[in-house]
């Protein structure tokens, strides 16, 4: 991911082969505005933090893609100040409202970091669970429902998670649609730790 400060309002941030594999995001699902979207745009915001010195604050943002290559996009990030000032930069971008819907979605939403993975049985969680103790921050829970193993996730951020992610995908299986999920076991599993649960397997069955 390259990162560019174009002027004092804006940015522009490019999306390589190599990102799209690490976020499982390309250009038609980040802007149907994926939860893997959200988690690589703010990631991106972040580091457009770090490394340009471009914040957003209480802004809205403007932004407009556009492909790159045969895999890769573009993204154009500027930060709006005000709703007349949002109305120009459409006009002059000449962009559908769709490509701003990201705006609104801002990092408190911690619903956006949420993983679920399914675990065939509870051998599988323990030696999971111990191949990233050391790198977890978060809130976690482990549910019991129809047999399997289910640990829910919820990070602090989306820094050096998908290594993470990579690491419990050799003993379990991420949700793809991790929020439908937690509705069901919230209604029909069994919750076996309510909270903090990758410490409470790390101190005791580890």
């Amino acid at each position: 991911m390259r990162i560019e400060r174009l002027d004092e309002n804006k940015i522009k941030v490019t999306v390589g082969g190599d990102d799209i594999k690490m976020w499982n995001v390309d250009l038609k699902n980040f802007t149907d505005n994926t939860v893997e979207a959200q988690d690589m745009f703010w990631f991106a915001l972040k580091q457009a933090e770090q490394d340009v010195n471009f914040t957003v604050g209480q802004a809205q943002l403007l932004v407009e893609t556009m492909p790159d290559g045969d895999e890769g996009f573009v993204l154009f990030i500027s930060r709006i100040e005000s709703e007349a000032a949002l109305s120009d930069a459409l006009i002059r971008a000449g962009k559908r409202a769709k490509q701003t819907e990201i705006k609104a979605r801002r990092r408190g939403r911690v619903s956006t970091l949420l993983r679920i993975f399914k675990f065939r049985d509870f051998e599988d969680v323990c030696v999971g669970v111990g191949e990233i103790r050391e790198l977890y921050m978060g809130k976690s829970r482990l549910i019991k429902y129809q047999d399997e193993f289910y640990l829910e996730l919820i990070p602090l951020d989306s820094f050096g998670f998908f290594e993470m992610e990579n690491i419990l995908s050799e003993f379990a299986q991420k949700s793809k649609q991790p929020l439908t999920l937690q509705g069901v076991l919230n209604e029909h599993g069994k919750v076996l730790i309510a909270a903090d649960a990758v410490s409470v397997i790390s101190n005791n069955f580890i």
